[in-house]
């Protein structure tokens, strides 16, 4: 589980180092080559203070699988994809891993980050065989956005880590949902439209395509990348006046004590249009986006001081 924050991966390659390796309501594969379709609500309910995910899925065919995310919440919400190994589900990663990310997040909001390091040295040994598949990235309030990607068999949770003020994991408020994929192979394939490239490698981000006013296909290629404390995925964000891209890689650092925290009065502090979490290497994800003129960034949730953006200006024409 990414159980939280990215310090699942930061901290856990420092503690042991573990790096990113490559009921039944089935929907029925598309016999149109289209991918699965996986539609997912985030919502907030206020009197129960609860952070919910609103889906159908159960089960649903292996291959290329289409997740949509429509954010009916007034904070910013994701849906990251845990690969589990064997025949775990979220009741042993709530169990068993949960409870360490949550107190070390406690931890860090107090600022006593070298002593949020020590609780990791006692996670169990299979948290190091969960592989992060990926997802819908950082959206905010009242967007909808999509993410597609190729899933394998086997059991899957998908969540949210961003933490309210005092440091608690949306999942730890309800945020988080089982679903299978089976060994059923759908026939869908992969978007052949894409207008925009990302490669991501150790050096950053490399964009290939015209970002022109109107819709877009980006088709995100994970590379090769040396083990690190966070790997690298790429997230959309407008950049409306006043807008500080330095104060927005410091909200995406979750080792600060305000990083990823999304409150009611202020969910972040830029649009955030969707993207695709990271995924191991030899991976490609595609999202689609719709560009009107204006100023956005491509932008990696990084350690600030490794900070990963690449600025751009969308034209009137």
């Amino acid at each position: 589980m990414k159980s939280g924050i990215k310090i699942t991966v930061l901290v856990v390659m420092m503690a042991i180092g573990w790096s990113c390796d490559s009921g039944d309501s089935t929907l029925p594969a598309k016999a149109s080559g289209v991918p699965t379709l996986v539609e997912v609500t985030a919502v907030y309910d206020p009197e129960r203070n609860l952070h919910l995910f609103k889906t159908d899925v159960e089960s649903i065919p292996a291959g290329w699988t289409t997740f949509k995310l429509v954010n009916a919440s007034p904070m910013v919400h994701f849906i990251f994809l845990d690969h589990l190994p064997g025949n775990r589900t979220s009741k042993e990663l709530l169990t068993e891993v949960s409870p360490i990310f949550q107190q070390a997040s406690y931890l860090i909001t107090e600022g006593k980050v070298e002593e949020a390091y020590q609780h990791f040295s006692t996670l169990p040994d299979w948290f190091g065989d969960i592989v992060f598949r990926g997802g819908p990235g950082f959206l905010s309030p009242g967007y909808t956005s999509e993410a597609t990607l190729y899933l394998e068999p086997g059991n899957y949770v998908m969540e949210c880590y961003i933490k309210t003020v005092d440091g608690t994991f949306h999942w730890n408020l309800g945020m988080h949902a089982d679903f299978r994929v089976s060994n059923e192979l759908s026939n869908a394939v992969a978007p052949e439209n894409a207008t925009i490239e990302i490669f991501i490698t150790d050096e950053g981000l490399t964009v290939e395509g015209n970002p022109a006013p109107g819709d877009h296909m980006v088709a995100v290629h994970f590379q090769e990348q040396t083990p690190s404390f966070v790997q690298k995925d790429v997230h959309l964000i407008r950049l409306d006046e006043g807008v500080d891209i330095e104060d927005v890689t410091l909200w995406l650092d979750s080792m600060q004590a305000a990083g990823i925290v999304s409150t009611r009065d202020n969910p972040a502090p830029a649009v955030f249009l969707g993207g695709v979490h990271e995924m191991p290497a030899g991976n490609t994800a595609y999202f689609p986006v719709s560009l009107q003129p204006g100023d956005y960034a491509w932008i990696s949730e990084q350690p600030v001081a490794q900070a990963v953006y690449q600025v751009f200006t969308v034209g009137s024409d």
